[in-house]
Formats: structure tokens, C-alpha cells, sequence
């Protein structure tokens, strides 16, 4: 049957508990300073994250390959659906992720990137590829293009990523860093780090003080027409060490403090030496060719 979409409001990439987004804490005595002694001091504790992550492992990684499940949530906060999931990336900024069901389900827009749903009626998979300027989509009607705006979308929440901030973006001219102060995040102390850039993007890191690993990654953002502003907050927990790199094994997200999903990781590693072909339209329309072609012998063997 042909996947149908279904209307709902677009936000990503993965994953989530109920959990109101962290505000920074008022100024504490002290926590007065001038943008210079701010900016150092925000620098100082990101360089701690980025050697708690795994330093040099962590900042020279080249690609990703992780597999796990999803929780889906409906806007009651039940949960709607599991999904499989395998996901992999060439980094910074190509990602290609195939989601797996056995029976009935609907995979959220907020995860694959689109202005909708995809209701699979009978399981099966689902593939999507993005790169920073094309995407597609392979379902049970083939391979297609995503549109422009999806791409849009995708090149934006990289931009915007936590990971992508760390490993280069807070280096980049007219990236401003600034200390917002101590706070409590998911019941443990956190400092907070606001990032600023050139096109405005509001973006902040808890990081919790004990073990300098981040806690949550908050992005906000404002419709142009009707100034309605929007948070978008990511956390993270159950790091664990692979490849030299810590990883969170559970991945939540939520929307103004309602949860749209979490992630359980399975397994995941780096340096895999993927391929780039893995990351085009070719390896998409191979893949349906495969896929037709097994069920071509399948449907064979049933008679």
C-alpha cells in the first residue's frame, strides 16, 4: 500500500522524557561578569566537555553507525509507537537513516524530516538520505525527492546541532559564547552555556558539573510571521564509552516540554569507513531494486 502523510507541524532528527526545558538560573554573586571574562569562562567548560566526550577521538571522528529503537509519542503523552531504527552518518553533514517496522505503524514527521506522518500498514522499511544541499525518500512507492524546504530543514538542524557546535562551529567568526550560570537540569548541577551566531540562533548547553558532560541541548526558535517562539530541547543520558568517544545511549526530545520521542541505542561505532555511495539517490534506487527483487522470490516460494 502507498505510504499516506499525515498532517502535523515539522520538527526532527531523534527522540523523550517529559521534561520541562531548563532556564538558566538568575545571576549568582559573582556571576556578574564582562562579556570578555564570560566568553573565557564558557570556553573553558566547553574545552571540558569536548575532553569528556573523548578529546581528540571525539573531535576527528569521521563517521557514525548506530542502531536502536524509537519511541514515539502522541500529543496525549502515551506512547503512539516503537520503530527500529539504523542510522549513519558521514560527518558533519550527511545522514542516512533506515526505519524498520514488523506491522503496523505510523513514523512521525518529527523524525524523518517532513510536514507529516507515514502510516506502513503492513511493516517494512523506510530509507532517507540527506546531504547538505538533496534528499530522498524510499518507501513502497520507490525513490523520490524530498523538498526543498525538508532539505531546508535538515541543513538547519545540523547547523543548529550540539555535536556540530562542538566539534567546529564555536570556532567559527561571529559564533559568541557566553556563561549563563548554575542551575539544576534532570536533578543534577549544571552549568549553562548560551551560543550566539550571525543569523541569530539562540542555542544553550547544560552541562553537568561533576562529570562536565552535557545534559541537555536546547535550540529556540521564532516564526518569522507570527513571533511565536519555540524550544526544541534535546537530553542526554546512559553515556558510555565506544570508540573512545562517550555516546548517550538514551536520546530524548521534546517541544515546549511536551516529549515527541526517545531513543534506546542498541549498538553504535565510529570510523566504520562508510561509504559515500551510501549517501546518494544510486545506493536508494539499488536498494528498492534489492528489495523488489526479494519479494519477487518470495512471492515464488509461497505458491
Amino acid at each position: 500500500m502507498r505510504l499516506i502523510f499525515k498532517a502535523m507541524t515539522f520538527l526532527i532528527l531523534v527522540l523523550g522524557l517529559a521534561m520541562a526545558p531548563g532556564k538558566p538560573a538568575a545571576a549568582q554573586p559573582g556571576q556578574d561578569l564582562f562579556p570578555e571574562q564570560s566568553a573565557a569562562k564558557a570556553k573553558a567548560i566547553l574545552q571540558q566537555v569536548i575532553a569528556a566526550l573523548g578529546g581528540s577521538a571525539y573531535l576527528t571522528a569521521r563517521d557514525s553507525d548506530c542502531e536502536g529503537r524509537i519511541a514515539q509519542y502522541a500529543h496525549s503523552g502515551e506512547v503512539a509507537d516503537f520503530t527500529l531504527f539504523h542510522d549513519q552518518w558521514l560527518l558533519p553533514n550527511k545522514n542516512r537513516t533506515e526505519y524498520i517496522t514488523k506491522g503496523m505503524n505510523t513514523i512521525l514527521g518529527s523524525l524523518i524530516g517532513i510536514e507529516g506522518g507515514i502510516f506502513i500498514t503492513h511493516g517494512g522499511v523506510l530509507v532517507t538520505v540527506f546531504t547538505p544541499d538533496q534528499g530522498w525518500m524510499l518507501d513502497k512507492s520507490g525513490v523520490s525527492d524530498q523538498p526543498e524546504d525538508v532539505v531546508k530543514n535538515f541543513a538547519e538542524q545540523v547547523k543548529s546541532g550540539m555535536n556540530n557546535m562542538l566539534r567546529a562551529r564555536m570556532n567559527e567568526d561571529g559564533v559568541e559564547l557566553r556563561y549563563a550560570g548554575p542551575d539544576l537540569a534532570d536533578l543534577k548541577e549544571v552549568e549553562w552555556i548560551e551560543f550566539s551566531d550571525r543569523d541569530h540562533r539562540a542555542l544553550r548547553l547544560a552541562v553537568e558539573k561533576s562529570t562536565h558532560l552535557p545534559v541537555r541541548w536546547v535550540v529556540t526558535k521564532q516564526d518569522p510571521e507570527t513571533r511565536e517562539r519555540t524550544e526544541i530541547t534535546t537530553s542526554y543520558a546512559q553515556f558510555t564509552t565506544i570508540d573512545g568517544v562517550k555516546t548517550p545511549y538514551r536520546v530524548a526530545r521534546a517541544q515546549n516540554g511536551r516529549p515527541l520521542s526517545q531513543t534506546y541505542m542498541a549498538s553504535c561505532k565510529y570510523n566504520a569507513n562508510l561509504s559515500p555511495q551510501l549517501f546518494t539517490r544510486a545506493s536508494l534506487e539499488q536498494r528498492s531494486a534489492d528489495v523488489n527483487k526479494n519479494s519477487g522470490k518470495d512471492s515464488k516460494g509461497k505458491k
